[in-house]
């Protein structure tokens, strides 16, 4: 089974419980676990998700969903090296009409490597570039 890209947006979504996709990303991740989903994210939306929760009484949350990644067999890192992050910005020049981050560069360039067509996200920046994104508005 194909693994899924997991977004930066999912990730903050999953551990904040304000969030307005908290409750779908939850269930989402559920779903995904139980179907024996694999995950695959980079270093670079783990430093987003890190910044995201910086104030003080979010970062035992990061550290959670940090250590879950870091631990799991079913998720794997790539680290936006060197490599990645030229091809990244090699896309986000590509790309001035579009509100994409470097990130979202560098994501989509994993995404296209592993062959990966889902994005565990809710950015629609994606759909832009040809994924199909889980997480969409009610």
């Amino acid at each position: 089974m194909m693994p899924v890209f997991v977004d930066t947006s999912a990730l903050i979504a999953l551990g904040n419980q304000r969030d307005d996709f908290h409750q779908q990303a939850t269930q989402l991740f559920k779903d995904l676990v139980v179907s024996k989903r694999r995950f695959v994210t980079t270093n670079a939306v783990i430093l987003e998700l890190a910044n995201a929760f910086s104030q003080a009484p979010l970062k035992p949350l990061a550290i959670r969903l940090i250590d879950l990644i870091k631990n799991s067999s079913a998720w794997t890192t790539v680290i936006a090296d060197a490599s990645f992050m030229e091809r990244g910005l090699e896309k986000f020049r590509k790309v001035q009409d579009k509100d994409w981050s470097l990130v979202d560069c560098i994501s989509m360039i994993v995404a296209n490597d592993f062959g990966i067509t889902e994005i565990c996200s809710n950015d629609h920046h994606f759909e832009q570039a040809g994924f199909s994104i889980l997480m969409k508005s009610a």
